[in-house]
């Protein structure tokens, strides 16, 4: 497993794509920060948590990207069988991408947190005085960049392509949870995605449910698919 690890980090630092993503992440964060940081009238709001929202949820989608190029590049330049050919077995394919990737989650994550608060600061404003809610905001953020980084790897080993599992998972987040809220009176609690977004025990355990499913789907069709 250990030579899995080190060719799936090799694979992925070697990628521009990586870094430009967690940079484009944590560059949406900032700005969203130093939005509400200049803001002036906020009343009871705090601006680092009124930060996220939105934002969180954009770094979130740019961190699945991420995600789903670990197959989808794979698939899509023909080099999945080289990567087969090296680490043969199927579950240590899956599992080193997965836990790559949610290493990266965790540092597009953090690297979202830190600029956020940066961001507010530099606006003027201050840090969350309640630091309960605060931490419950901050453990949102990461269980939904890691969560989402997962995803993208289950989305790209599934649809094969990068473009669609991108899509795929975009349209999930900004069109399916949204009129399954609206229009299903689905509680946003119990959503996958804006649920863990929430700090929402109910949703985050099902996002990842869902997503050990489907990396379990991945590691058992990976052979049948591409054998």
């Amino acid at each position: 497993m250990k030579h899995a690890l080190a060719y799936e980090w090799f694979r992925v630092r070697s990628l521009r794509s990586t870094w430009l993503l967690l940079t484009a992440a944590g560059v949406v964060q900032f700005a969203s920060g130093l939005y509400w940081g200049l803001k002036r009238d906020l009343g009871t709001l705090d601006a680092v948590t009124s930060a996220f929202g939105l934002a969180d949820r954009v770094g979130a989608l740019l961190v699945a990207a991420a995600g789903v190029a670990a197959f989808g590049l794979d698939h899509q330049h023909g080099t999945l069988a080289t990567t087969r050919l090296v680490l043969r077995s199927p579950v240590r394919i899956v599992a080193a991408r997965a836990l790559v990737t949610a290493g990266l989650g965790l540092l597009g994550g953090l690297l979202m947190v830190v600029l956020t608060a940066a961001g507010v600061l530099t606006g003027g404003g201050a840090l969350p005085a309640d630091v309960g809610a605060a931490g419950r905001a901050v453990g949102g953020v990461l269980a939904l960049t890691v969560l989402s980084g997962l995803a993208g790897v289950a989305l790209g080993g599934l649809l094969r392509h990068t473009g669609l599992a991108i899509g795929a998972f975009a349209v999930w987040v900004f069109v399916g949870e949204t009129t399954l809220a609206v229009l299903g009176r689905v509680p946003v609690t119990a959503l996958p995605f804006t649920g863990t977004a929430l700090s929402a025990l109910p949703g985050t355990a099902l996002y990842a449910g869902l997503v050990a499913v489907a990396l379990a789907v991945v590691t058992f069709t990976l052979p049948r698919r591409d054998g």
